[in-house]
């Protein structure tokens, strides 16, 4: 089957009226918006040909490249609509053409929320393109009037981009009508699982997914995950398999429950790739060639509206990332993730440790003083300044996190410090609640950055009292100290006992 290279919009008429303080409808404005950036990707005029019910009789879509439809109440409602691309998508995937290379040649469009599965079956499995935003308070959608703006920038024209950009790989791949890259000839070292998010994570999702695409990766899911938990949980599985990283991103926002589930599917996502990473573990033990196998686990460093459930849910994640050496939870930046991802993909993460020359850092340790690891905030080196210098007059190696240079580097530091150190302190001054606990799952996980011995003490250095939960420090076998305020060497005494023992 050979394609034409044409471009059929198919819209109800009823959603492209006029909207308020202009004169073109919706649907107008998107198709000069994205017909311009079609020409300035593929450096050529491209024609997007608009169909609704008024032409619909008039137009073939027989061997059409791309079909674009905007997927609305209004247009499902139409069985001329709704019956071409039905009859299309079958004939493709009769043919195995619906895909080309992991991108399907039909585009549903969502301007608000809205399931078209009951009226267009056949396209059920395909992944829709959002033009709409959540609004992070309430959590009802947000149509776009206006497409010009900072709301808009992030969504609407973020999106908008990345669909011109596949579309155009489609048109590409339309000359032979076949695909030129087959399943089974991309790497699993190329390939990526980019769990499904909360509404909240969509626009941070797609900057990911970006990413990995501009280089080279493939990403999955490539389809819509299925609504049903036992479809889903296959389906999920499946994917996973073929990866060599998973990464999750998780908000404010648990996430829609599928059918027949009481936890949502982003819960879920991660409760199974958690499973595949303990298999992974005892698969190596035993296989002559290892599958190298990892999961990046984000939350957002800008939480504010979490509700209780939200909250276990993230607790939960980062306890069982604490007991995987292949699993780690990550609440930095989303530019600084980037670069984690990149080390992970690209260098082999833990699995492939560099021995990286740093400048200024010492990797050696032949002074026979045993070497503590003061782990401190930016912000708190003055505020602990008198414990590094009282424990560096005792006659201990006092190393310390790297603040500066490129993130592999400041992140190659501190797992190397981690390895070396006899034992560690965590300086609990400015830093937040959550960043502490994140530096305790750091030394729990020490053994999977190559540590072959046992860390002799461990301790979380209050700067004061603060309003925590003192429990979880102790339950992961943490010294508490200076709780009563302010430094004095005596606070020290329980911590350097057990060291010298």
């Amino acid at each position: 089957m050979k394609f034409n290279k044409e471009i059929h919009l198919y819209f109800s008429e009823l959603d492209n009226e006029p909207l308020e303080g202009v004169m073109k409808g919706w649907v107008t404005n998107f198709h000069k918006f994205l017909s311009t950036l079609l020409s300035q990707i593929s450096r050529d005029t491209v024609s997007v040909k608009l169909i609704s019910e008024e032409n619909i009789d008039s137009t073939s879509i027989d061997d059409t490249a791309v079909v674009i439809a905007i997927c609305t109440p209004a247009f499902t409602a139409s069985p001329e609509l709704t019956a071409t691309l039905n009859t299309y998508a079958k004939k493709l995937k009769g043919n195995n053409l619906l895909l080309s290379e992991g991108i399907a040649r039909i585009f549903k469009v969502h301007k608000s929320p809205f399931s078209e599965d009951e009226a267009l079956p056949e396209l059920e499995d395909v992944i829709s393109y959002d033009y709409f935003m959540i609004d992070p308070l309430s959590g009802d959608a947000q149509e776009f009037r206006r497409f010009f703006g900072n709301d808009a920038e992030r969504s609407y024209w973020m999106k908008l981009v990345d669909m011109a950009y596949d579309i155009n790989q489609v048109l590409q791949d339309s000359s032979t009508g076949t695909k030129t890259v087959q399943e089974e000839d991309i790497p699993r070292e190329k390939t990526v699982y980019l769990a499904s998010t909360g509404v909240d994570m969509v626009i941070q999702r797609d900057i990911i997914k970006r990413e990995l695409l501009r280089h080279g990766y493939k990403v999955l899911p490539q389809h819509t995950l299925p609504k049903e938990i036992g479809q889903l949980e296959t389906q999920v599985a499946e994917d996973l398999h073929k990866c060599r990283l998973s990464i999750h991103l998780i908000g404010e926002d648990y996430g829609y429950k599928p059918k027949g589930s009481e936890i949502s599917v982003v819960d879920i996502q991660n409760r199974i790739a958690s499973n595949h990473t303990y298999d992974m573990v005892d698969y190596n033990k035993t296989a002559d060639e290892e599958k190298a196998f990892s999961r990046l686990i984000w939350v957002s460093p800008d939480l504010k509206n979490v509700t209780e459930r939200q909250k276990i849910f993230i607790e939960d994640l980062k306890s069982d990332a604490a007991a995987l050496e292949e699993a780690e939870v990550l609440q930095i930046p989303l530019q600084e993730l980037k670069s984690i991802i990149r080390e992970e993909l690209v260098t082999g993460g833990r699995f492939k440790r560099e021995h990286r020359e740093i400048a200024g850092y010492d990797k050696e340790h032949n002074s026979g003083a045993k070497m503590i690891y003061l782990i401190q905030d930016k912000s708190d080196i003055r505020d602990a300044k008198q414990l590094r210098e009282f424990l560096e007059n005792a006659g201990y190696k006092v190393v310390f996190p790297s603040y500066s240079g490129d993130l592999v580097d400041i992140r190659y530091i501190h797992q190397e410090n981690l390895r070396r150190c006899d034992a560690s302190i965590i300086y609990f001054g400015n830093a937040k609640e959550a960043w502490i606990k994140t530096k305790l799952q750091d030394l729990l996980k020490a053994p999977g950055f190559g540590r072959d011995k046992k860390l002799l003490a461990k301790a979380v250095y209050f700067d004061g009292p603060k309003p925590v939960d003192l429990d979880h420090f102790e339950r992961n076998n943490a010294m508490i100290l200076g709780n009563n305020g302010g430094f004095k060497p005596e606070h020290l005494k329980p911590f350097l006992t057990k060291l010298e023992k």
